[in-house]
């Protein structure tokens, strides 16, 4: 009993000997187990957390009624949803908030309880929104709300770093400079970009690099994914090719008409060189791409300095090449 007594004194004394070392490990602990909402972005590691509680913080700056992600209903099921459904538009579809135009002064804490995936997710309308079936197998896991309070405590975790990630505004990041046209309104290739490698093909084409992607003025003629209506973007890792292409038009909840894209993987790339993709037809068809991710939304992807993340999954990335449309050859 005495070595106990010792012990348990020893372990008291230790515990409040220092009270800052104590209020630091409990901020460590809580950025541990936090997330930050991002628009468009599936919460990170939420499979190995199968019926535990995940808290994201969600900053008052998304709380508005323009948020692009609500206006598409990017969300699957009901009451139960899958865990790439978007956070705003889950709990605008639970009634856990009202959006307005203007944003609240104090970010939502938000507590999830991660589920298995469910067999079939079923759509309904509610509090104005309505959600998406999806029938098919559903690889991932699935979240339902717990609860939603406001955060008033706590300092907020710092956003995850996004290097080229458009907003509303289009505006171009200060590292980026404005470039000029080229003949006909072409797009031009910045000096600072112009590292030529071999693809897996073994033609040259440039070496991926944040200047290719980033858009090449403020007016939409001079955005990227302006580009992409008449061209379409590939992209490749050591191993695997990529295509990034338009596919059509889906109209939101506001009216108004956004792009939608595929992002596939092109079979067989070393046998597909330039040639063999325009006689095929620019973009390829079903037959020569594996779909990855169907009806993207442009501010889905996020680009960073090697990779691109698309739907919480990250591709690195060493090489693009940008085709024009062409029709297959009979």
């Amino acid at each position: 009993l005495q070595v106990c007594a010792a012990l348990m004194s020893k372990r008291g004394l230790e515990e409040h000997s220092d009270p800052s070392e104590a209020k630091k490990a409990r901020q460590a602990d809580e950025a541990n187990t936090m997330h930050m909402y991002q628009p468009c972005a599936a919460l990170p590691a939420l499979a190995s957390k199968v019926n535990s509680l995940v808290e994201v913080l969600l900053p008052a700056k998304y709380l508005t009624s323009d948020l692009k992600s609500v206006k598409l209903c990017r969300l699957w099921g009901t009451d139960v949803y899958t865990d790439d459904s978007d956070l705003v538009a889950v709990l605008v579809h639970t009634g856990h908030v009202k959006l307005k135009q203007a944003a609240p002064k104090l970010p939502l804490l938000v507590s999830l309880r991660v589920c298995p995936p469910q067999q079939s997710y079923t759509g309904t309308e509610r509090n104005g929104l309505k959600s998406r079936s999806w029938t098919k197998e559903h690889c991932s896991v699935s979240y339902k709300i717990e609860r939603c309070l406001q955060h008033t405590a706590g300092s907020v975790l710092a956003p995850e770093l996004s290097l080229l990630r458009p907003g509303t505004s289009r505006q171009i990041p200060g590292s980026i400079y404005p470039q000029l046209a080229g003949p006909g309104q072409s797009f031009v290739v910045p000096p600072s970009a112009s590292s030529v490698v071999f693809n897996l093909s073994n033609e040259p084409c440039y070496k991926y690099s944040l200047s290719l992607i980033a858009d090449q003025g403020t007016q939409p003629d001079r955005w990227t994914s302006g580009r992409l209506r008449r061209e379409v973007f590939y992209l490749e890792s050591h191993h695997r090719r990529f295509e990034l292409a338009l596919t059509g038009q889906r109209k939101g909840t506001d009216g108004y008409e956004y792009d939608m894209y595929n992002f596939s993987q092109v079979m067989r790339p070393h046998e597909m060189d330039r040639r063999e993709m325009e006689a095929a037809g620019v973009p390829l068809p079903a037959e020569h791409v594996k779909v990855m991710h169907a009806d993207v939304d442009w501010e889905e992807f996020v680009w960073g300095p090697c990779f691109l993340r698309c739907r919480g999954v990250e591709y690195p990335l060493v090489s693009t090449l940008f085709m024009p449309h062409t029709v297959a050859s009979s």
